[in-house]
């Protein structure tokens, strides 16, 4: 075998070494370009759920986020509109805009579908998981439509006493309310809208406020709940007795929560708890164990105590 020369085995370890270099640089191409095709992919795809995020949550992009596309703290949070609504009518679509949650919204429609109305900006806030910072962006853009609103006059009786005419007789008047002279007891649970309007400081609107919260209570059992109803007269108490204290049952283990919470002494909140604690420890035996719920004070309890059947 003829042995090469000296020159001919430096030419074939050039050629060597240049295979070895051509095959080592394909190798690490393969190697990189997956790596670099997946970076890419990341950065279009952060770029992308910017974009996606701002359609959703109807939230323009600003230049600062375009700028920033890619970067994980450059996505927007989701900003709520404030407008005018009724709880009563508002539709899903209105619901969402004005920053309620979706379960929130499932909710309010449950709670609608059985009856249930919010007849003042208040009833709204027992929505379950209100916190005070919608409720406080939410409150005075609240609108209650007429046909769910408490009839309120709260215009002041007119005391007129000049005669209206009515041609042929000029002495005709309108009769004024007639009014007790002296203390007249009535049974605060029985007494109707005329008896309660002849207490001195009682008119009309006055008397059916106390009429209306002796029927969501169910009937007083004390005389120190009038103290509950705004802006009555002080002393009022000495012209009511309280007899035959039967107020109708508030079956605790029975009622769904929308029932629950329509009694005044009973937040939507407080109603769903005891609902839920029903579902997992059975009915309930005793008031007690309503103070394993952390949103019952004794003095709540003992206040619900007369309205409670087991």
């Amino acid at each position: 075998m003829a042995r090469f020369k000296k020159s001919d085995r430096r030419a074939i370890l050039l050629v060597f070494a240049a295979v070895v270099i051509a095959w080592g640089s394909v190798l690490i191409d393969r190697h990189l370009r997956p790596q670099q095709a997946m970076l890419t992919s990341l950065e279009a795809l952060s770029a992308d759920s910017i974009v996606l995020d701002s359609i959703y949550n109807r939230v323009s992009l600003t230049p600062a986020h375009q700028q920033a596309q890619g970067r994980y703290d450059a996505i927007p949070s989701p900003a709520h509109e404030t407008f005018p609504f009724d709880p009563n009518t508002a539709d899903s679509t209105t619901l969402l805009r004005l920053g309620l949650a979706s379960w929130q919204v499932r909710s309010i429609y449950k709670y609608r579908a059985k009856g249930g109305r919010y007849h003042s900006a208040e009833d709204f806030q027992r929505v379950p998981g209100m916190t005070p910072e919608v409720w406080n962006r939410l409150a005075t853009v609240i609108q209650i439509g007429e046909a769910f609103r408490f009839y309120h006059d709260l215009r002041p009786e007119k005391r007129d006493s000049t005669p209206r005419h009515t041609g042929a007789n000029d002495s005709t008047r309108y009769p004024r309310q007639e009014k007790f002279t002296e203390i007249v007891v009535l049974d605060l649970n029985t007494a109707d809208t005329a008896e309660l309007k002849k207490i001195p400081g009682i008119g009309s609107v006055r008397a059916r406020q106390i009429a209306r919260y002796r029927d969501q209570l169910g009937g007083f059992v004390s005389l120190q709940q009038l103290a509950e109803i705004p802006d009555l007269p002080a002393g009022i108490e000495k012209w009511f007795s309280i007899t035959n204290v039967l107020p109708p049952p508030l079956h605790i283990n029975k009622l769904p929560a929308a029932q629950l919470a329509r009694h005044p002494y009973l937040t939507y909140a407080q109603a769903q708890a005891i609902v839920e604690y029903r579902r997992n420890y059975g009915d309930i035996k005793n008031l007690d164990e309503l103070r394993l719920l952390n949103l019952f004070t004794e003095a709540e309890e003992k206040r619900l105590l007369p309205y409670i059947v087991y």
